[in-house]
């Protein structure tokens, strides 16, 4: 008889048949098994497909990617630890010692820096051109333009750009398009449907929707793309847990439900800052009135919680005043989840003075117009 300290390192068997939920299984792995040689030496053949080690993909990271793919209607989708990774892994796939690749002047930070400093040590170059240039970017393109980057809307400013023009002159000479969809999800605008090669978004924003979690994501309807991109997130060693894909496919049942609201409710709040006497400067495109209001409306179907201002007393003292007063927005470097949270950013150049940045969470909005009224006050 088999020693009690052997059985109980096999896995339990005669588990009941039969068991179904609404809710997807968490699995943990890093050894994947195999029946016979044959298959254990040709593992690597379903990396992409099926199951070869952890790293690789158990049903719950499948069931994540699944979902994500149908939510960008139709493709395929690769997930990395952050959204900055996921920026990252394009870059890597794409991207060879002298190449060139063009940057809006309005893309998130870190997507610049990593652009700036790690592609640059590798022979990749940079250009940054006007965000609301349009079709006129083909005057950017050199002969090794290879990638153009776009954001719309941009984090922090609200800057748009027209996506379908940028997407014409750059196809017209054979250059790819990815674009940083994390504001709109593919709920509010289907970045593949627009002919982007690769949507990328950090869903530790909308996706997870409550702020417990780090990851991103890289949709692509090209299948060849979709195996390099795997290939390459295996070479850097990108892993996501099971516990963090739990999360993220915990928070896409909601993710309309959310969004919707908050929108309803950063509408309000659009609106009323707008018109106040202690703001300069509004930036919210679903609002009439935008700069950036004619782009929303053609392209985008949904809008969101964040939007941006500035205000007439545009002083450090003044802006921590205004903060502290505030009690129910919270001062913290990230957005996406359900509570209402405030950013304080300077200005970028040229530009200068200060932003202030609100994510508009799921509370109730007469809520959040008191608090900011009451904090606005204190300016008088």
């Amino acid at each position: 008889m088999t020693d009690i300290s052997t059985s109980l390192v096999k896995p339990a068997s005669d588990i009941p048949d039969g068991f179904a939920s609404l809710s997807q299984g968490v699995f943990h792995a890093s050894t994947i098994v195999f029946p016979d040689v044959a298959s254990f030496l040709h593992r690597q053949a379903q990396a992409h497909t099926g199951y070869s080690y952890g790293q690789n993909g158990t049903p719950t990271h499948y069931a994540l990617a699944n979902k994500l793919s149908e939510l960008e209607g139709g493709g395929y989708t690769v997930l990395v630890p952050t959204g900055l990774a996921s920026a990252v892994l394009v870059n890597s796939m794409l991207l060879a010692a002298g190449d060139h690749v063009l940057l809006p002047d309005s893309i998130y930070g870190p997507t610049l820096e990593t652009t700036k400093t790690l592609f640059a040590k590798w022979g990749v170059r940079h250009s940054i051109y006007p965000n609301d240039i349009g079709a006129g970017i083909a005057d950017f393109f050199e002969d090794n333009t290879k990638l153009v980057w776009t954001e719309s809307p941009a984090s922090n400013s609200m800057e748009m750009q027209d996506i379908p023009a940028i997407v014409a002159a750059a196809h017209a000479r054979q250059i790819k398009v990815v674009m940083d969809n994390t504001w709109a999800t593919a709920l509010g605008f289907r970045a593949l449907d627009a002919g982007v090669d690769f949507s990328i978004q950090a869903l530790t924003k909308y996706v997870g929707g409550h702020s417990d979690l780090l990851m991103g994501a890289v949709s692509t309807r090209d299948e060849a793309a979709y195996h390099a991109l795997r290939d390459t997130a295996e070479l850097l060693g990108y892993y996501v847990a099971p516990d963090e894909c739990f999360l993220a496919l915990r928070g896409l049942p909601t993710l309309a439900l959310r969004l919707e609201r908050q929108y309803v409710s950063a509408l309000r709040i659009a609106a009323f800052l707008q018109s106040h006497a202690a703001i300069a400067q509004l930036n919210y495109p679903p609002l009439p009135g935008d700069n950036y209001h004619h782009l929303w409306k053609r392209d985008f179907k949904l809008g969101n919680g964040l939007l941006s201002f500035s205000l007439k007393q545009d002083n450090l003292p003044a802006i921590e005043k205004f903060v502290a007063a505030l009690q129910l927005f919270t001062l913290g470097n990230s957005w996406g989840g359900v509570h209402s949270l405030i950013a304080v950013a300077p200005q970028r150049a040229p530009k200068t003075g200060w932003l202030l940045r609100l994510h508009v969470g799921v509370e109730h909005v007469d809520d959040l117009l008191a608090d900011l009224e009451r904090a606005l006050a204190t300016l008088d």
